[in-house]
């Protein structure tokens, strides 16, 4: 089985919350998408409405914490931790594409019962798809290809508090680990 690494900046490491209450921006209220994004050139998509998720705060199933996939280039003012997750993992990533700056994959809701209009920017800003871990790392490629530095956004990642358990800790003294996972 092979890994990534999972970056958390957080003194308190992987510790688990709500969406809202993990957030470093504290009044983030961010959106999940039902889907699954297989093709990272498919930008421009409508959903339903009814594949859209409003965690709230008290659900208990939303419970994770926001990570870094791989690498993490700006400066960061808290305690970095490593874990290791299995490299076949679907993950929740931003509803952005490394095309043109960052297109969103997704980008308006559709109700079922209403006629599809001309509107093309009711999308909310913070959104969040589904993605395997391969295409993330896929897209982050890409994006270092076309821009150079990484900006947070493109390899930030939701992991649920399900995903966070089953991580593997590197010990201090484990540090050809962190090596040898993420590059095998």
């Amino acid at each position: 089985m092979q890994f990534v690494k999972i970056i958390r900046f957080d003194q308190n490491g992987f510790t688990c919350g709500s969406p809202q209450s993990d957030s470093i921006y504290k009044r983030r209220e961010p959106v999940f998408i039902n889907r699954e994004i297989d093709n990272l050139f498919h930008t421009g998509q409508s959903i339903y409405t009814s594949e859209v998720i409003l965690p709230r705060n008290t659900d208990r199933h939303w419970s994770g914490c926001y990570c870094y996939l791989e690498e993490f280039t700006q400066v960061a003012t808290e305690t970095r931790h490593i874990g290791f997750l299995p490299r076949e993992s679907v993950i929740w990533v931003r509803n952005k594409s490394h095309l043109g700056g960052g297109i969103p994959y997704i980008h308006r809701f559709v109700h079922p019962l209403v006629e599809e209009g001309t509107d093309d920017d009711n999308m909310i800003n913070d959104t969040w798809v589904k993605m395997n871990v391969e295409d993330a790392l896929e897209r982050t490629r890409l994006w270092k290809k076309e821009y150079g530095s990484l900006p947070g956004w493109i390899t930030e990642c939701y992991l649920m508090e399900g995903q966070v358990k089953r991580l593997v800790y590197p010990s201090t003294n484990e540090k050809v680990m962190e090596f040898w996972l993420s590059k095998n």
